[in-house]
C-alpha cells in the first residue's frame, strides 16, 4: 500500500492515467457482454443491470477529459478496452433486429403492438449513437494541440481505422440501419411538433454517416514544424493489422450505404429541407457528407470513354494500352501501376544498355583549356556525347537553396488528401458500385443539389467571419465538383440540363465564392486560394457552356459583368504570379484559370464590348432628394431601398479592354509559374501542355512580348521534351510542341542576328530600366510622340478643417510655406534658387515696361510673357516631372505646361504685387523654416496624384482617362492620397519616415502608420472584412499593395492626423504672430542666433500650451509681449492680420465647446491654457470684459466639472446593470446547455 501511495505521489500523471483506464473498464464490464449462459452459438449479447447510466457515464468522461482538458486518453482507453466493436455494435445491431421483427409482427398482427421496454431501449441506442459520433469524431492537429494529443494520434487513427472496418462489416453494416432508425423515428413527427432535441437527433445521425466516411489513414505531415519521418514508410504502416485499404475505401463505404438504403436517406433530407426539416441544423452536415463522398472521385471515371479519346490515368493491360474495366480493388489498381513502371524501366535498361561484347568498360578523359582533366566511366559516354555532358554535370555539386511549398493544409489541421479528385490518385470502383454511385449523384442533382446549395450559401453569407479553413474548403470544392459533373453529364446526355444547377449562377452564390477567393488571397491561407480558383473557373466553364447553349444571352452577359469587376481582373491576373511558388496542383489550377478567364474576355475583343463595373471616384455627399426617388421607383417598379442603392451607387460602367487585360499576365512571374509547371510535363495530361503552349503563343504572338521567352530554360526543356527520353512520339501534345519549337527557334534565330546582344541577354534576366529594356524587347529604340506625351499632374493641398475661416493671405503663405519647405527637404534648393532668379528678372522686366509705357500714354499695354527655362547641369526635366515644383509655378502664376513641348512662362497679365508677394514669401521660408500646425512634415499636406504619362500609357483601372480635367480641392471628393506612381519616391519616404522611429529603437515594417500619440501596445487581432452588401464591395474595395493591406488591418495603426485639435493648435497661430512681430521690429532681419532662440522659444510654447519658463530678454529687447500688447500695436505696414490672433481664440474657444459635449474633464494646464486664450484675446478691450470673461470661465469649469461626476456616475449604473444582466445571461444560457445535454436522463 505504502509503495503504491509513493509511485502515485511520485507519478502523478501515470497514476492518475491508470485510475481513469481503471474506472473505464469497470464501466465497459458493467455495459453488458455476451450471454455465455445461452445456447445460442455464438452466444447473444447482454445488457447489463445499469448499461444506460454506465454508457451517460462515458459521454461524461469524454467532456470532462478529453473536451476540457484537451487529451485523448479516454479515447485511449475505451479503444484499448475495445468498447466500440465489443459492446456499442452489438447492442445497436440486436436493437435494431428488435425493432424489425417488431415492424413485421406489427403488419401481420395490427394489434401486437412495441416490443417490451422499447423506451428504454431507445434511450440505450441514442446513447450508444452519442458515442459512437464521439469515438469517430475526424481527428484534428494543429500547433495549438498539446503534446498528449500529438503523441495519441497515430495510435487513435489505427484505432477509428479498425471501427471503420467494424461498422462497414459488421453484419453488412446494419448499424447504419439502426441510425435511420433512429431518423425515421423523427422524420414522423410533424414539423411544427418537433423540439430542438428532435433536430439534433437528425443532425446526430448525419454526423455519424460523415465520420465513417471521414475517417482515412494518419498523415506523415503533423504541422508545419513537426513532421514524421516518411523515409521507408508506405501506407500500410499506417493501417492497424487485419486491415486493408479495401476494407475502409469509397468503394466499399458506396456498397455498405447503399444496401443499407443510407442513400435514400440523404435524398430524402436534401430534397426537402426548406419544406420538411429545420434547414439550420442539418444543411451543413449533409454538405460535408456531400463533400467527402466525391472529393477522391474523377468525374469522367463516372461515364463512357470519349471516342477516340484516351484516357490519362489507369493501369496498362497486355498490350500497353490504359483501361480501366478489370479494375476491381485499389490494390490491385496500384499493381497494374507497378507493373507500367516497371515495364517503362526495362525499356530504357534495354536502351542505355551496351552490347555483351564492349561490356569491358570505358573511360572518357577531357583536357580543359586551364590543363585539367574531366574523366568519365563507362562505355556509354563514347556513344553520346550529351551523356558524358550529363554525367560531367551530376557530377558537380549545387547546393542549391531549397524552398518550402506555401502550402498551409498541415497548419490548419487538414488532410493532404482533400484536393485528391485533381490528382492522378483517383478512386475506382467496382463496375455495379460506379453504377450506384452515379445514380445517387444525378438523383442528388436533379432533386437536391439547388435546394441544398441555396441552404448553405444563403448561411455561410451571413457568417462568413466564423467560417472556418475547412467549411471553406468544403463549401468551393462542392460547389466545383458538381458543376464539372453537370458539364460532363450534358455533353454526354442530351436529355441532361444545365438548369439543375441554376443555383450557382445566383448572384449569392458566385459572391460567396469571389468574396472566399478574394480573402483567402488577401489573407495568403493559400489552400483556400486553391479552392477558389477550381471553383471559379469551373464557374466560368459553366457561364461559357450556357452562352453556347441554350441560355438566354442577356442574362448571361449580366452574370459576366457582374463576375468580371474591375478589382477582381487585377486579382486573376496576380494568381499566377504567385504560382511558382507552390505545389504542382496549384499551379494547375493557375493555369486553368487563366486560359478560362482569357478565353471568355476574348469573345469581347472585337466587335462586342463587356462593361463591368468599375470603381469611380467616392463623394462625402451625394445629393439625392425625393423626386429622384419617387421617379426611380414609378420608372423601374422597384422598392425604396432599392432605389436608394442605385442613386447612391459608388460604381460606375466601365469597358473592358481586352489588349490591357491580356498585357496584366505578360509578367515574368506568370511566364516562370508555366514554365516551372512545364517542366513536370511527364507527370502532366495533354490537356495541359496544350494549354501551356496556348499561352506561350498568346505571349509569343499575339502580345509580340518575345522577349519574356528568351530564355535558356525554356530552350533546354524545349530540347528535353522533343528527344528520345522525353514524350512519347503518339502523345498528341508532341505536335504543339514540335510546331511552337521551330518557331520558336526561327524567332530567336532572327534576334540574334539582328541584337548580337542577346548572345548575353539570354543569360541574364530582362532589364527594367525604360530605355535599356525597351531596345532589349524589341530591338528598336523608343520614340515617343512629344505631342502626345502628357506631363506630370501638379501636387494638390489636402483640404485643411475650417479653412474657409482662414483669411485669404493666411491661407497663401501657409501654402508657400508647405510647397518651399517639402522641395527643400528633397534637396531641391537649387531649383528654388533658380525660379527666384527669374522672379527677380521678371519683376525688373515688368517695371521697366510699366514705367516706359505709362510714360509713352501706353499704360493699358501688357509686357511680354517671360519664358522660364532651367540652366545649368539642370535640364527641363523638373518643369514637366517634378509635381510639387509644378504645383509651386502654377501658385505664383506660371502657365504651367500639360505636355513636353509646351513652354512654361509667366503671362504678361499678372500683377505686379501679387508676383511682389510671391517672391517675398519664397524668399521668407528659404530662410525661416516653416513649422506645420500638425508637427508632421509639410509634404503630409500634399497629394502625389497619378502621372498622366503613367495614365496615358497604362490606363486607369477605374475608366477615368489621365488627360481629364479633375478638381482636386472640391471638398466633395475624397482623393487617393496613397496612390503613389512612382516607386522610388514611396521608398525614399518610407526611409524619411522611419528616421524617428529607429531612433527610438521601435522597428516598424513598410507600409505600417506610425502614431504620433504615446506608444500603445499593439495586438494581434486582424479585423476579418465582410462586404457582402452589394457585388463589388467584397472586391471592389480591396487594396492592392502591401503597404494598403497593412493600413486597413487596424484602426490602430491609421495616423491621427484627422484630429482637428493637432491640425488647428492656436498655439502655431500665435508663433506666427511672434515671427512677424520680431521681423517687423529688426526690419525683416534677424541673426542666426535669434533665428535658433525663437526656434526653442516656439517650441517651448507648443510644448507647454502656450506657457514659457526660459529666459527669452535677449530675443525680445526685453520682457516677451503678450499677444495682446502686439494685436494693440499697428506701427508697420507689414503687421500681422488681426483674423490670426481671433483665429487663435476662436479655435481655443471650439476646443473647450468640443470638450464640453464630449463630457470630457480638463485638466489644470487645459484650464490655464483656456484662460490665457481667452485673456489675450483683442476682442476684450477693458479690464471689466478681462474679469466678466475670468468668472465666466469659472462658472463654466465648475458647472462641466458638476456634469461629468453625474455622467460618471450615472456610467457606473449602467455598468452594474449590464454586468448583472450578463451575469444573469450566462446562467440562463448554462441552463439551456445543460438542458439539452441531459434532456435523456428524464
Amino acid at each position: 500500500m505504502s509503495a503504491a501511495l509513493h509511485y502515485g505521489a511520485t507519478n502523478g500523471t501515470d497514476f492518475s492515467l491508470t485510475v481513469l483506464k481503471a474506472r473505464i473498464a469497470l464501466l465497459a464490464t458493467a455495459i453488458g457482454g455476451p450471454d455465455y449462459t445461452s445456447e445460442i452459438e455464438p452466444p447473444p449479447y447482454k445488457l447489463g443491470d445499469d448499461c444506460l447510466a454506465c454508457l451517460k457515464d462515458l459521454k461524461r468522461w469524454f467532456k470532462l477529459v478529453d473536451d476540457q482538458q484537451k487529451r485523448w486518453d479516454v479515447a485511449m482507453a475505451v479503444a484499448e478496452y475495445r468498447i466500440l466493436t465489443d459492446d456499442l455494435l452489438p447492442i445497436l445491431i440486436d436493437w435494431e433486429n428488435r425493432c424489425s421483427l417488431a415492424a413485421k409482427l406489427a403488419k401481420n398482427n395490427p394489434e401486437q403492438g412495441e416490443f417490451r421496454n422499447k423506451a428504454y431501449y431507445d434511450k440505450i441506442a441514442m446513447n450508444c449513437l452519442q458515442l459512437l459520433v464521439l469515438m469517430t469524431w475526424p481527428l484534428i492537429i494543429t500547433e495549438q494541440s498539446s503534446s498528449n494529443q500529438i503523441t495519441l494520434y497515430s495510435e487513435l487513427k489505427k484505432h477509428q481505422l479498425i471501427y471503420k472496418k467494424a461498422i462497414l462489416s459488421m453484419e453488412n453494416g446494419k448499424v447504419l440501419r439502426a441510425a435511420i432508425r433512429l431518423a425515421l423515428g423523427v422524420i414522423k413527427i410533424d414539423r411544427l411538433s418537433r423540439t430542438p432535441r428532435d433536430n439534433m437527433v437528425l443532425k446526430l445521425v448525419l454526423n455519424f454517416f460523415r465520420n465513417v466516411i471521414a475517417i482515412e489513414p494518419g498523415e506523415f505531415t503533423i504541422n508545419t514544424k513537426r513532421s514524421m519521418p516518411s523515409k521507408g514508410i508506405s501506407s500500410i504502416d499506417t493501417l492497424p493489422p487485419n486491415v486493408s485499404m479495401d476494407d475502409i475505401s469509397l468503394n466499399t463505404v458506396i456498397s455498405s450505404f447503399h444496401k443499407n438504403k443510407v442513400f435514400g436517406l440523404l435524398l430524402t433530407l436534401a430534397n426537402s429541407l426548406s419544406k420538411e426539416y429545420d434547414q439550420d441544423f442539418i444543411n451543413i452536415p449533409l454538405l460535408e457528407i456531400m463533400f467527402f463522398l466525391t472529393k477522391d472521385v474523377n468525374q469522367s471515371l463516372l461515364f463512357p470513354q470519349q471516342p477516340g479519346r484516351k484516357p490519362h490515368h489507369g493501369p496498362a493491360n497486355a498490350n500497353g494500352k490504359i483501361s480501366t474495366s478489370n479494375v476491381v480493388t485499389s490494390a490491385g489498381f496500384e499493381l497494374s501501376k507497378l507493373l507500367q513502371k516497371e515495364h517503362q524501366m526495362k525499356k530504357n535498361v534495354i536502351k542505355h544498355t551496351s552490347a555483351r561484347h564492349s561490356r569491358f568498360g570505358g573511360l572518357l578523359s577531357i583536357q580543359t583549356p586551364d590543363k585539367n582533366r574531366l574523366t568519365v566511366s563507362g562505355s556509354q559516354a563514347l556513344v553520346d556525347e550529351n551523356i558524358a555532358l550529363q554525367k560531367l554535370d551530376d557530377s558537380k555539386k549545387w547546393n542549391k537553396r531549397i524552398t518550402q511549398k506555401r502550402e498551409s493544409v498541415a497548419t490548419e489541421g487538414l488532410p493532404n488528401s482533400l484536393l485528391n479528385s485533381q490528382t492522378g490518385k483517383a478512386i475506382f470502383f467496382t463496375e455495379s458500385n460506379g453504377k450506384h454511385f452515379k445514380k445517387f449523384i444525378n438523383d442528388f442533382i436533379d432533386s437536391g443539389f439547388n435546394i441544398l446549395l441555396h441552404s448553405v450559401t444563403n448561411c455561410f453569407t451571413t457568417e462568413q467571419d466564423r467560417m472556418v479553413t475547412l467549411e471553406q474548403v468544403e463549401y468551393l470544392l462542392f460547389f466545383a465538383w458538381f458543376i464539372n459533373y453537370q458539364l460532363l453529364r450534358c455533353k454526354m446526355d442530351s436529355s441532361s440540363k444545365l438548369h439543375q444547377v441554376s443555383e450557382a449562377l445566383k448572384e449569392v452564390s458566385f459572391i460567396l465564392v469571389s468574396s472566399l477567393l478574394r480573402n483567402a488571397y488577401d489573407l495568403k491561407n493559400w489552400i483556400v486560394t486553391h479552392a477558389g480558383m477550381i471553383a471559379f473557373n469551373e464557374l466560368l466553364n459553366l457561364v461559357a457552356y450556357t452562352k453556347a447553349g441554350e441560355g438566354d444571352s442577356d442574362d448571361i452577359e449580366f452574370i459576366v459583368s457582374r463576375l468580371f469587376s474591375d478589382e477582381r481582373i487585377q486579382l486573376l491576373s496576380n494568381l499566377p504570379k504567385i504560382g511558382s511558388k507552390h505545389s504542382l496542383q496549384f499551379m494547375k489550377s493557375c493555369i486553368e484559370l487563366t486560359h478560362s478567364v482569357l478565353k471568355v474576355l476574348e469573345q469581347y475583343s472585337d466587335d462586342k464590348t463587356l462593361v463591368v463595373e468599375g470603381k469611380s471616384r467616392r463623394r462625402k455627399k451625394l445629393n439625392v432628394s425625393e423626386d429622384d426617388i419617387s421617379r426611380l421607383i414609378e420608372e423601374e417598379n422597384v422598392d425604396r431601398d432599392e432605389a436608394l442603392d442605385i442613386l447612391t451607387s459608388n460604381f460606375r460602367g466601365i469597358e473592358v479592354n481586352f489588349q490591357k487585360v491580356q498585357s496584366n499576365y505578360m509578367t515574368e512571374p506568370v511566364v516562370e509559374t508555366y514554365i516551372n509547371f512545364l517542366q513536370r510535363f511527364r507527370e502532366l495530361e495533354d490537356d495541359s501542355i496544350k494549354k501551356v503552349f496556348s499561352f506561350f503563343h498568346r505571349v509569343f504572338v499575339q502580345a509580340k512580348e518575345q522577349s519574356l521567352l528568351f530564355r535558356f530554360d525554356l530552350i533546354i526543356l524545349l530540347r528535353e521534351m522533343l528527344s528520345s527520353d522525353g514524350l512519347n512520339r503518339m502523345s498528341r501534345s508532341r505536335k504543339y510542341v514540335s510546331q511552337f519549337s521551330d518557331y520558336f527557334l526561327t524567332r530567336l534565330k532572327k534576334r540574334l542576328k539582328k541584337s548580337p546582344a542577346w548572345f548575353v541577354g539570354l543569360l541574364f534576366p530582362p532589364l527594367h530600366n525604360s530605355e535599356v529594356g525597351f531596345y532589349q524587347k524589341y530591338g528598336e529604340y523608343s520614340v515617343l510622340n512629344n505631342e502626345s506625351l502628357y506631363a506630370s499632374s501638379i501636387s494638390q493641398f489636402k483640404p485643411i478643417p475650417d479653412e474657409e475661416a482662414l483669411p485669404p493671405s493666411v491661407l497663401q503663405d501657409m501654402r508657400y510655406g508647405i510647397l518651399v519647405s517639402t522641395l527643400l527637404d528633397d534637396g531641391k534648393a537649387e531649383l528654388l534658387d533658380q525660379l527666384l532668379q527669374h522672379i527677380t528678372h521678371t519683376l525688373n522686366v515688368f517695371k521697366s515696361w510699366l514705367s516706359v509705357n505709362v510714360n509713352a500714354g501706353r499704360e493699358t499695354m501688357n509686357p511680354p510673357n517671360e519664358f522660364f527655362v532651367l540652366t545649368g547641369t539642370l535640364n527641363n526635366d523638373p518643369l514637366f516631372r517634378d509635381k510639387d515644383y509644378r504645383a509651386l509655378l502654377s501658385l505664383i502664376g506660371y502657365s504651367v505646361p500639360d505636355k513636353i513641348n509646351e513652354p512654361c512662362f509667366l503671362a504678361g497679365t499678372i500683377e505686379i504685387p501679387d508676383l511682389t508677394t510671391s517672391c517675398e514669401l519664397i524668399k521668407k521660408y528659404l530662410s525661416t523654416p516653416f513649422e506645420t500646425p500638425n508637427g508632421l512634415p509639410s509634404s503630409s499636406y500634399l497629394v502625389r496624384v497619378r502621372s498622366r504619362k503613367e495614365n496615358l500609357l497604362h490606363g486607369e483601372q477605374d475608366g477615368w482617362e489621365g488627360n481629364d480635367h479633375y478638381d482636386y480641392t472640391d471638398p466633395h471628393i475624397i482623393p487617393d492620397d496613397q496612390e503613389i506612381s512612382e516607386g522610388d519616391e514611396a521608398y525614399f519616404k518610407d526611409l524619411d519616415n522611419n528616421v524617428s522611429e529607429k531612433l527610438k529603437g521601435v522597428k516598424l515594417s513598410r507600409g505600417i502608420a506610425r502614431s504620433k500619440k504615446k506608444e500603445k501596445k499593439r495586438g494581434k487581432k486582424r479585423a476579418y472584412r465582410n462586404n457582402l452588401a452589394t457585388f463589388d464591395n467584397e472586391d471592389g474595395q480591396q487594396p492592392h499593395s502591401l503597404k494598403e493591406r497593412h493600413s486597413v488591418f487596424s484602426k490602430e495603426f491609421i495616423s491621427d492626423s484627422e484630429d482637428d485639435e493637432d491640425l488647428m493648435n492656436p498655439i502655431f497661430f500665435e508663433n506666427e504672430t511672434y515671427m512677424r512681430w520680431l521681423l517687423d521690429k529688426n526690419n525683416g532681419q534677424l541673426t542666426e542666433d535669434r533665428y535658433a532662440q525663437f526656434a526653442k522659444f516656439a517650441a517651448e510654447r507648443m510644448a507647454n500650451g502656450g506657457v514659457t519658463t526660459g529666459d527669452y530678454t535677449n530675443l525680445f529687447g526685453g520682457f516677451v509681449p503678450s499677444i495682446s500688447d502686439i494685436g494693440a500695436a499697428e506701427t508697420s505696414s507689414f503687421a500681422p492680420d488681426k483674423s490670426l490672433i481671433s483665429l487663435a481664440s476662436h479655435v481655443a474657444s471650439e476646443m473647450s465647446a468640443a470638450d464640453a459635449d464630449n463630457n470630457t474633464e480638463l485638466s489644470d494646464d487645459d484650464i490655464n491654457s483656456e484662460l490665457k486664450d481667452n485673456l489675450g484675446s483683442p476682442q476684450l478691450s477693458d479690464s471689466y470684459n478681462d474679469l466678466q470673461s475670468d468668472e465666466d470661465n469659472r462658472k463654466v469649469l465648475r458647472k462641466r466639472k458638476l456634469e461629468d461626476s453625474e455622467v460618471d456616475k450615472e456610467g457606473e449604473d449602467e455598468d452594474e446593470d449590464e454586468d448583472e444582466e450578463a451575469f444573469l445571461f450566462s446562467v440562463k444560457k448554462s441552463k439551456v446547455i445543460l438542458d439539452e445535454s441531459d434532456g435523456d436522463d428524464e
